[in-house]
């Protein structure tokens, strides 16, 4: 008896050892509710390394934050089992709050983004794993841009990751007139992996690099140092508000985005309509290839190669550079190689609402800008080789088509009103009537006749260029050139035929329609330049 007595009290005494150890770790933390962690299985072999770093920082966490693990109600340990996570999972007050947040507040926009996740979750899972990173960090996107790939935030951070265009640069991406890879789905998730990497090496966390992530790293070594901390909670908790609130909900709300989207149906997002993942070939096309070309050949509509490659941002593959890599769907390779191999390489081209005007007098590119309606910069962009301060008169320049191209609008103030009166036949001109005809531009009409298009808007009294079909204009042609007038009803292959006459060579009428004399005898088997009045020539449009 006396004995049993004496274990007793020693079992009592351990109990209370073990109390007092309690209490005095838990008055060392924070502050912050007690959390909870959620372990899951065991990652799958292929896994071992990230396995073994999200054990060690989840001990380093149990350490710090009194981490315990999960119970699961009666009933739901099977349930339990089948949810894995392999980034650490904390359940405390805002992630709960989260957690109803996208179940009451954003229940629709939450199904949505669980909808589109469907497209990009596969691919972007294999990026991550291919670069070492634990997969479930890809719910980073889905609170940054919902999976988005035109997510466009007030800071000017785009695409489904969200990369500011300084962090995009400096992990590789293109960000220029013609492409914004921060919107490329494959490309902005490998370029995610690697920040994700590197903030992760230098934190040791996965939820300081989420915050850093989201704030700069610059912004979390700061709060980390000035709060004396070494974890994320404690720089975020209670009245600390060195970080920004939008930091301070970002790693519960990737938390909570993850729980829902492993178990939507637990959550109250039943019957959601996944997108088909995202699958694709990629084929090679040279430098300038229309996007419409490359649609046709691919037997696709322009939209759906659009999402294909999000990153393209005009009308066709940007024109300086190496081959480029498209996508196309799947199983369209082989068909779209063969036909793009047969066709000639002016048909590749992006010629489709762009022309060549010549140079004249006084121009410049802002001029030129102005009257076709488009930025300088997209005036400047097409044209890569020119030099805006040493214009030559001649000179050939593509416009790019534009919001203003087809009426090329003219703001009234542009010319004195005195000189948009009418005019009489000037010295040496013939008076001609042209019915404009669909597709006609001013500046069609005016190269067509080897006239300025101001003249044309002079002598018809007219303060704007746009132009209805059937609509009659005056033209002054010099009498010469009369008898030259070009057929502009287009061949059956949409050529233009052109009418020698005399004086005519192929220099003029080269100039006359911004092509070379070599393309002329080319497309007309001419063998030298020599041509004669009533000759007619083809002229590729």
């Amino acid at each position: 008896m006396h004995l049993k007595s004496i274990l007793a009290v020693a079992c009592l005494a351990m109990l209370a050892a073990a109390g007092c150890a309690t209490t005095t770790s838990q008055t060392s933390q924070t502050g912050s509710p007690e959390p909870t962690v959620i372990t899951g299985k065991p990652l799958k072999p292929s896994q071992e390394e990230i396995s073994a770093r999200v054990a060690q920082e989840l001990r380093d966490l149990g350490e710090k934050e009194m981490v315990t693990e999960k119970k699961q109600p009666a009933g739901q340990a099977d349930e339990a089992e089948t949810v894995t996570y392999d980034i650490p999972i904390v359940i405390n007050s805002r992630v709960e709050f989260f957690i109803e947040y996208f179940q009451t507040k954003v229940p629709k926009r939450f199904r949505i983004w669980l909808s589109r996740s469907g497209r990009y979750l596969p691919m972007m899972r294999a990026i991550l794993k291919e670069h070492g990173l634990p997969e479930d960090l890809v719910y980073l996107a889905l609170i940054e841009s919902g999976f988005s790939c035109q997510a466009y935030s007030r800071a000017h951070a785009v695409g489904p990751w969200q990369f500011i265009r300084g962090t995009g640069k400096r992990y590789g991406l293109a960000i220029n007139y013609w492409v914004d890879e921060r919107r490329d789905p494959v490309k902005a998730t490998h370029a995610a992996a690697r920040y994700l990497k590197d903030l992760h090496d230098e934190f040791g966390s996965w939820y300081l690099a989420a915050a850093a992530y989201n704030a700069g790293e610059g912004k979390v070594r700061r709060a980390l140092k000035r709060y004396n901390a070494d974890d994320f909670w404690s720089i975020s908790q209670g009245r600390r508000y060195y970080l920004k609130s939008e930091t301070r909900q970002y790693v519960p709300k990737m938390i909570a985005a993850a729980i829902i989207a492993k178990e939507p149906d637990k959550y109250g997002f039943t019957d959601i309509q996944y997108e088909q993942p995202m699958v694709f070939d990629v084929v090679k096309v040279h430098p300038g290839t229309s996007l419409g070309v490359a649609a046709k050949l691919a037997g696709i509509k322009s939209k759906e190669l659009n999402d294909l490659n999000p990153e393209l941002r005009r009308w066709a593959i940007p024109p300086t550079g190496g081959m480029y890599e498209l996508r196309i769907p799947q199983g369209g390779k082989a068909s779209f190689e063969l036909a793009y191999a047969q066709m000639p390489v002016l048909k590749r081209k992006a010629r489709v609402g762009s022309v060549t005007v010549q140079v004249h007098r006084g121009d410049t590119l802002g001029r030129i800008a102005k009257i076709h309606g488009v930025s300088l910069n997209d005036l400047m962009a097409i044209n890569p080789n020119l030099d805006p301060r040493r214009l030559r008169i001649g000179q050939s320049v593509v416009v790019p088509p534009g919001s203003g191209y087809g009426s090329m609008q003219v703001a009234q103030d542009a010319y004195p009103r005195t000189h948009r009166s009418l005019a009489t036949s000037p010295r040496g001109s013939r008076k001609i009537h042209h019915t404009v005809k669909s597709g006609d531009t001013l500046w069609h009409i005016a190269r067509s006749y080897n006239i300025n298009w101001r003249d044309i808007l002079r002598w018809n009294g007219r303060n704007s260029s746009r132009l209805q079909v059937g609509q009659d204009l005056v033209l002054y042609v010099p009498s010469a050139k009369a008898e030259g007038k070009v057929d502009t009803q287009p061949t059956q292959s949409g050529d233009l035929i052109h009418v020698v006459k005399r004086g005519d060579n192929l220099w003029t009428i080269g100039r006359r329609y911004g092509v070379t004399p070599n393309q002329l005898k080319r497309w007309n088997n001419l063998r030298s330049s020599a041509i004669a009045p009533g000759d007619k020539l083809t002229v590729k449009r």
